[in-house]
């Protein structure tokens, strides 16, 4: 083994189309420069995990995606310490742990001699991300894996086309307080679908519609449109029951603030809202005026 290893891979928004690309229709998705990198090493003793995330210590789950993903690439856990350094705050629908899952397989491959095929980056980190989520679409991993900005259809294998918006998208992050979780927002959509599957197909069916008109914005440069596509999924989002009381003040706050569209981000019920706003910066200090923890991002340049 090549030790110590290192790989890291992208945090990412989605533009459009979250928890309707799990069923089967288009999402737009890019890769932010904020991402996590991990390193491994040997240390005698069995396999461990450390973060700089305070709070990550107690979940056991990266430790159990360490063990799987070095059983996918034949690796002997024991003797391995993989210590995560990640500029994405865990839990707010940014890909943490898409991230986390790409980034250790391309340490463990680079340990190894090896460089995975994006495929199998693809494939693998879908398979870890369940560890997390249960029944991800691959939009994360993918945009972990590959950054960008692409348009996404779930499938095996996933249809991934780039989209070139005709401008930098200036976007905001805003990051809510309350805990949330992506596994139970999307068990809980699961739920109502199951038990309703007419009404929540058509809801899905007007969020893919909604995604290509977005594209067809982002790719003429029209930031009103794109805005207002936003505004759409967004409510489309709170009739799929994943929005959040704190999110939706949020996107209130975002547009009143000068932003052309705000919604969710990610698996909702909280975490983190995305305003597309030409005046990033100010948008983002009426947020911080508000002790909303925010970030100005662009993408698409």
């Amino acid at each position: 083994m090549n030790l110590p290893a290192r790989g890291r891979a992208a945090g990412k928004v989605i533009l459009l189309g979250e928890h309707a690309v799990v069923y089967g229709r288009p999402a737009l998705a890019a890769g932010l420069a904020l991402g996590l990198e991990v390193e491994v090493r040997s240390e005698k003793g069995p396999a461990r995990v450390e973060t700089d995330r305070p709070g990550m210590e107690a979940d056991s789950r990266p430790l159990h995606l360490v063990k799987e993903a070095a059983a996918a690439l034949h690796v002997a856990p024991r003797d391995l310490v993989v210590s995560i350094r990640s500029e994405l705050p865990p839990g707010a629908g940014l890909g943490s742990s898409a991230a986390l899952s790409v980034a250790v397989l391309r340490a463990l491959a680079h340990a190894t001699g090896r460089t995975l095929r994006a495929d199998d980056e693809l494939a693998l980190g879908r398979r870890l991300e369940a560890i997390f989520h249960g029944h991800p679409s691959g939009i994360d991993p993918a945009t972990a894996a590959l950054g960008g900005c692409f348009r996404f259809v779930r499938g095996e294998p996933p249809s991934i086309a780039p989209l070139r918006p005709a401008r930098p998208l200036p976007l905001v992050v805003a990051l809510g307080r309350r805990p949330r979780s992506t596994g139970a927002a999307v068990g809980g959509l699961r739920s109502r679908w199951e038990a309703n599957r007419a009404r929540y197909e058509r809801l899905f069916d007007a969020v893919g519609a909604v995604v290509d008109e977005g594209a067809r914005a982002a790719e003429t440069g029209d930031l009103a449109a794109l805005g207002e596509a936003f505004d759409r999924n967004q409510a489309l989002l709170v009739e799929l029951g994943v929005s959040a009381p704190e999110v939706d003040d949020l996107v209130t706050a975002a547009r009143g603030a000068g932003a052309l569209g705000a919604k969710l981000t990610g698996g909702g019920a909280g975490g983190a809202v995305l305003a597309l706003a030409p005046d990033a910066a100010r948008v983002a200090a009426a947020l911080r005026a508000r002790d909303v923890e925010s970030m100005v991002v662009e993408v698409g340049a």
